[in-house]
């Protein structure tokens, strides 16, 4: 199997194999709707490794997750075996489910890989899922963060469309009822242990040991956020 072959087989993170911090920084969008799916029948799109929905399983009921990468099924059903997780290759522009089967909708660092022409589509077939009144929680980069004032930016390679905060908000928008946007920060005291590092203070030991805890998400500040994440209501 080629390098290209293995990768269209397989794809998302993989936490064994990233930095704490930046494995921390993902994970803390499943922190964030765990205590909003508690008891519900939950649908992930992009599960990727599947990790994220295996640290939700003890709060929601049900967890189905989709992914694209056929690869990304078998690793997760081999690392995840939790009675309450079901894990299946589907596009997420054909989702194989009936409408308003799902109490709540995720799909994290997943737009930002979506075909511009096809993200109306996209959401609009998430929507399709949700029973009246569900949620759908997204999280993405913040553009506005990842744009270094006075230096040149170039997108990943494998990301279709980035979004600023005004951006996202105008493309839910167009799909859903009702859109509140929330942005991911470090804390006080990862910003401290950040600028220690700057300095060339050796402060190996508090990155390796990073966690949710070492961030924050809020409704100000949006637009100075690491990521944005949205609550879209149908």
């Amino acid at each position: 199997m080629t390098q290209q072959q293995e990768q269209a087989e397989l794809c998302g993170l993989i936490p064994e194999e990233n930095d704490p911090g930046f494995v921390a920084q993902h994970l803390s969008a499943y922190a964030f709707v765990q205590p909003r799916i508690v008891g519900q029948r939950v649908l992930e799109v992009g599960f990727g490794d599947g990790y994220g929905m295996a640290y939700l399983a003890k709060a929601a009921r049900e967890l189905v997750g989709v992914d694209i990468a056929p690869g990304n099924v078998p690793r997760a059903q081999a690392k995840y075996p939790a009675p309450n997780l079901t894990f299946q290759q589907f596009d997420g522009l054909r989702l194989p489910f009936s409408e308003g089967e799902f109490d709540a909708v995720f799909a994290f660092q997943v737009i930002e890989h979506i075909p511009q022409l096809q993200l109306i589509p996209w959401l609009t077939e998430i929507r399709r899922v949700l029973k009246e009144g569900g949620h759908f929680y997204l999280s993405t980069l913040n553009l506005e963060h990842a744009q270094k004032p006075g230096q040149p930016y170039q997108k990943l390679v494998y990301h279709e469309k980035e979004f600023t905060a005004p951006e996202l908000t105008a493309l839910l928008g167009q799909v859903f009822e009702k859109v509140t946007l929330f942005g991911l920060h470090p804390t006080l005291k990862h910003r401290f242990f950040r600028r220690l590092k700057r300095w060339g203070i050796l402060v190996k030991g508090y990155f390796n040991r990073m966690g949710v805890g070492d961030f924050v998400v809020t409704r100000s500040r949006v637009r100075r956020a690491i990521d944005l994440y949205a609550i879209c209501e149908k």
